[in-house]
């Protein structure tokens, strides 16, 4: 089993506040396996005075998963879950699940019949185990690379918690320019408290020229994979690829450290994000990223629909924006 960053148990914790909810660890055993599920319990609003509640997994992948199974028993260890759980979100009035499945542990399929599953795209990784700077690194981008060595652009990491705040200005201009919407956007504490929760395990990747920074990352150490997490640059000097440099000297530290995959995330079909991500794996791999939806009580969730003033179009739940 692939280990990521997003299933660590503090995960959720970190990432309440941002999800607006309460997070909470369901484990259901059984002598066939059992299965992981932890969550946001987030307030969805009230019906006749009485409050309901929505569940989602955090920011990232890390979705409900199973582990120890006897092989041939997953479904019937997943449709036992669904009917014990399904118990469980009635007695704590959860209205619906929102599930964004781990895409190294290829297990969404095993959840088909009791979830609508979605694809949402590729994530895509650099596999650390090859030369991937030979083997899985495009022509176009090895160029770009030694394009930003040539520029004299060079690569450091920190923890420092001083550095937190150069980091918010560089992502600031990229939020502003792309017009990302609240959940995206950072603040000091907030990523002050990813340094406090995981001291060891949160690094920033800076690019420099002449001492200033002009690209950043902040890099997640999981036990198997290093997420590239939250990332900016200054679009003044785009033309000397420094992203580029950083993210292959941020993967050549993961490498040395025996990590198996540097993931960089996913994007948006047929964009130029998937394009320049995909210079990165030419020759290595990408992973099917599936999300999971269920509605455990259809008459409330419709209310709230109606309470909302109609369906959102692509959000889940549709009473959410």
């Amino acid at each position: 089993m692939i280990k990521s960053f997003y299933m660590d148990k503090g995960w959720g914790v970190l990432q309440q506040t941002k999800e607006g909810g309460e997070s909470l660890h369901y484990l259901f055993e059984r002598e066939e396996g059992r299965i992981v599920y932890p969550f946001i319990k987030r307030p969805a609003g009230k019906v006749d005075n009485v409050q309901y509640y929505d569940i989602v997994t955090p920011r990232g992948q890390g979705g409900i998963w199973l582990e120890h199974i006897q092989e041939g028993k997953e479904k019937v260890l997943i449709q036992e879950f669904s009917q014990v759980f399904g118990d469980y979100c009635a007695q704590e009035k959860i209205v619906a699940e929102y599930i964004r499945f781990s895409p190294w542990l290829k297990q969404a399929h095993w959840f088909e019949d009791e979830y609508d599953l979605s694809y949402f795209g590729e994530v895509y990784c650099i596999d650390l185990r090859m030369d991937f700077f030979k083997d899985a690194f495009s022509s176009g981008l090895r160029q770009q690379i030694r394009r930003a060595i040539k520029n004299n652009v060079i690569i450091r990491f920190t923890d420092d918690p001083d550095f937190i705040d150069e980091f918010l200005k560089l992502y600031q201009r990229t939020a502003d320019q792309h017009q990302f919407g609240d959940y995206y956007q950072l603040d000091k504490a907030f990523l002050q408290r990813y340094l406090d929760f995981y001291p060891d395990k949160v690094l920033f990747a800076v690019a420099l020229l002449d001492e200033k920074v002009i690209s950043a990352a902040l890099l997640l150490l999981g036990e198997d994979i290093v997420h590239y997490h939250f990332a900016a640059t200054d679009p003044a000097y785009k033309s000397i690829q420094p992203n580029s440099l950083l993210i292959y000297e941020a993967a050549s530290y993961a490498e040395a450290y025996g990590k198996r995959l540097f993931d960089l995330g996913s994007a948006k079909a047929g964009s130029s994000l998937e394009q320049y991500k995909k210079q990165f794996t030419a020759k290595s791999k990408s992973y099917p990223f599936y999300r999971g939806t269920k509605i455990r009580n259809a008459d409330i969730y419709e209310s709230l629909v109606e309470q909302a003033g109609g369906s959102y179009k692509d959000y889940f739940p549709a009473y959410r924006k």
